[in-house]
């Protein structure tokens, strides 16, 4: 162990004594680990970010429907099949149609285009997860009772009323010819898409009701649907969700293995676009990983170099009795340390990097305690594995040779 620390001193002093030429040397080992670090965390955090947003519109929802292309497919929904599943499948938050009509929305300020979506007290998390800010959501009671509710989003609400506090205030509502006054129960918060939208200049009004009340009122008699959304208390139960709700549906139809009930679920489009940006980050950091290479052979020269300045110096230990191991090792110490400390450098410089630019973007880099290990580890590889052939050059010199070096 004294003998170790020993090359480690020896090491840092020359790299101490030729200072310019060390800092050279470490630029490309910094740039490549500080590139790596800079991509993956910023990766992370994209990823983190696109599924969290992802997950909060629409984690968890899964659509089944009737296939239209099976053969005398006469399977229909009803709603005593949205009570079947939310009754036997486990981890199912709730279920609903959707129902989208335009109208036209009027309140204080004006009239307005507005967006009417109809369905059951699921409705609130099959069109996006966006908290109810002020108010409350309607309740089943309200969507049993055919209730003359709804609620609005904040933009919803500025346009109609100039503000927010709307809450138990009025909003007409055209639909068909028919012209009815809604009171507001809930306020939803924007999303993102609608607050840039309403900066815009643009956007309309987006209004959720009772799928009930928009038949009773305008005359929207549904009965069957050919297609529900369940949503599954988050994304992990999904696939358990859906497979658990087509069987217990082929079951009751009679149709089991028929294909006549399909589904398509979100967690799967958000598994292929986590896994799309896993592989653009991979590529990514391959190529910046080509640096680290550069930075490789760049340490090898250098080590080269120094090699042939201290040839004396080597012939003078050697005939004093150093083994060849010894001068092996002092050299790789040597290698292994520059590229060591420029790997840290190009830790910190990642690091901050990544923070700073995902700051700027809105979302929170991932810098991952494996990522930092892994660039650690690496970049000392780096050293001893380009360090290799000028520390063998010098430990194989013949100390005559050496000595007769000028």
């Amino acid at each position: 162990m004294a003998q170790i620390w020993e090359y480690i001193k020896i090491a840092l002093m020359n790299i101490k004594s030729n200072k310019g030429r060390s800092v050279l040397t470490m630029l490309g080992i910094i740039i490549g680990i500080a590139s790596v670090i800079m991509i993956i965390s910023i990766g992370d955090g994209m990823r983190g970010s696109i599924n969290e947003e992802l997950e909060n519109m629409g984690g968890g929802l899964i659509a089944l429907y009737t296939n239209s292309d099976a053969e005398a497919n006469d399977v229909v929904f009803t709603e005593d099949d949205f009570d079947l599943i939310e009754e036997k499948v486990e981890h199912v938050k709730g279920v609903t149609p959707q129902y989208g009509m335009w109208g036209t929305a009027i309140g204080r300020k004006g009239e307005f285009e507005a967006l009417l979506y109809g369905g059951t007290e699921a409705l609130q998390y099959a069109i996006g997860n966006e908290p109810i800010v002020k108010g409350r959501y309607f309740t089943q009671t309200e969507y049993d009772g055919s209730s003359i509710v709804c609620v609005i989003n904040e933009n919803s609400a500025r346009m109609l009323f100039g503000t927010t506090d709307v809450v138990g205030m009025s909003v007409e509502v055209y639909l068909w010819g028919v012209t009815q006054e809604f009171t507001i129960v809930g306020i939803r918060q924007d999303t993102k898409a609608g607050l840039i939208s309403a900066l815009n200049g643009g956007g309309y009004l987006q209004m959720e009701m009772p799928l009930s009340t928009m038949s009773s009122v305008f005359g929207l008699w549904v009965e069957d649907f050919s297609q529900m959304y369940v949503v599954a208390e988050s994304s992990e139960y999904s696939a358990q969700v859906a497979a658990d709700s087509i069987t217990l549906l082929e079951n009751k139809f009679n149709v089991r293995g028929e294909n006549k009930i399909m589904m398509e679920s979100f967690a799967d489009y958000q598994a292929q676009y986590d896994s799309i940006l896993g592989i653009i980050t991979l590529f990514i950091s391959f190529v910046a990983g080509i640096s680290l290479l550069v930075g490789g052979i760049g340490v090898m020269n250098i080590m080269l170099v120094s090699v042939t300045e201290r040839t004396r110096e080597i012939g003078i230990r050697k005939s004093l009795g150093a083994r060849t191991r010894s001068i092996l090792l002092q050299f790789l110490a040597e290698a292994s340390i520059i590229t060591l400390i420029g790997g840290l450098i190009g830790i910190v410089i990642g690091g901050l990097g990544a923070v700073a630019l995902c700051g700027s973007f809105g979302f929170a880099a991932k810098v991952k305690a494996s990522t930092v290990f892994f660039a650690t580890v690496f970049s000392s590889a780096v050293g001893i594995f380009f360090g290799i052939y000028p520390a063998r050059k010098a430990a194989k010199l013949s100390p005559i040779e050496a000595l007769r070096h000028e």
